[in-house]
């Protein structure tokens, strides 16, 4: 099937309601902050003891942008350069644990954390006309390309952070191949990525991301052919699922489809998630041993169900508003995917 067939079977369920959801998209953002985002611009993970990372700020400030509320991404904005941004390169930390002596005590930084803070300030800079938003995103964005952007194998790689992901082995020690790396796949925020392409078409991002398409495509295992949470790439160029973590397509990886759809990837990338989701509609489980093959015993956050629907072409409304009992990371997955379904309308 070709790529614009495909986009038109995707996107045909939407199209017709492209102006309906539009107007929608601030109403499940109003309940979001009323039950996530503190008087001082903190969002919170109920499901983590009240932490915060820097994904979860950074999506956030994006869907602020989609919502057009100026207010709400300003005190995102300010609390997240206040207590996360690192002076060395301006990139965050990861996590904020407000009962902890130092909030702050890992300084590492979070490559999706990252991301979606450069490009909530490359979009919020775009349509409030604000030349300092997109200069503060251009700044994050060169970052992230020098600090977190490798080769390794002929591929443009993206390491989950600056320290701690590449593994050295005594073949490299004695010089005989490069140190392996650890990547997490759901870093890879593919509609992001063609946004930078697009404003610095000369710092390869398009490469990142097409290298990433092929990674994704290679690194699909087990029975159902799907992503692991955490992937080992050896010096040798041998694909894994990374050691140290369950071999898992579980927490993590449950975004990689989330933005393969909201990246317009080709149909050949969604084929085996799409068969996942489609067998596994209404009961999706929690995870996936990739390993043996064995399925959680409980489902899902309810907010995949809307992933799956991305993916599928299919809109769960039902899903995309987060109900009273939704955790945090059900509710934020819900609004991502109405974001995505957002940007799919338009030209």
């Amino acid at each position: 099937m070709g790529r614009g067939l495909w986009l038109l079977l995707v996107l045909a369920p939407w199209l017709a309601l492209a102006g309906a959801a539009h107007a929608q998209a601030p109403v499940p953002w109003t309940d979001f902050k009323g039950r996530f985002l503190t008087e001082d611009g903190r969002v919170i993970d109920n499901g983590n003891g009240k932490v915060s990372h820097s994904e979860g700020q950074g999506y956030a400030m994006l869907l602020a942008v989609v919502a057009d509320d100026r207010p709400a991404f300003d005190l995102i904005w300010s609390w997240t350069r206040g207590h996360l941004q690192r002076q060395q390169d301006g990139l965050f930390s990861w996590r904020y644990d407000p009962g902890a002596a130092n909030p702050v005590e890992d300084p590492n930084d979070a490559a999706d954390g990252d991301i979606f803070i450069a490009w909530a300030l490359t979009r919020g800079g775009e349509r409030w006309a604000d030349p300092a938003l997109s200069e503060e995103a251009t700044r994050i964005r060169k970052a992230i390309r020098q600090k977190l952007v490798v080769e390794a194998g002929g591929r443009l790689l993206l390491l989950p952070g600056i320290d701690g992901f590449r593994v050295e082995t005594e073949k490299g020690k004695q010089g005989n191949t490069p140190p392996d790396l650890i990547l997490n796949p759901s870093y890879y925020v593919f509609p992001a990525f063609a946004d930078f392409h697009t404003i610095a078409p000369d710092e390869g991002w398009d490469r990142l991301a097409a290298d990433g398409m092929t990674l994704l495509l290679d690194a699909r295992f087990g029975r159902y052919g799907l992503p692991p949470d955490w992937l080992l790439v050896t010096g040798d160029g041998r694909l894994a699922p990374a050691p140290g973590w369950p071999p898992r397509f579980g927490y993590d990886a449950l975004r990689v489809p989330l933005y393969l759809a909201w990246g317009r990837a080709p149909a050949a990338q969604l084929t085996t998630l799409s068969a996942w989701f489609r067998g596994t509609y209404g009961a999706l489980p929690a995870w996936v041993d990739l390993a043996t093959g064995k399925l959680a015993e409980y489902q899902a956050a309810r907010g995949l169900q809307a992933v799956a629907g991305l993916v599928l072409g299919t809109r769960d409304v039902a899903a995309e508003v987060p109900m009273a009992d939704d955790n945090y990371y059900s509710a934020v997955l819900a609004l991502l995917v109405v974001a995505a379904w957002h940007d799919l309308s338009r030209p």
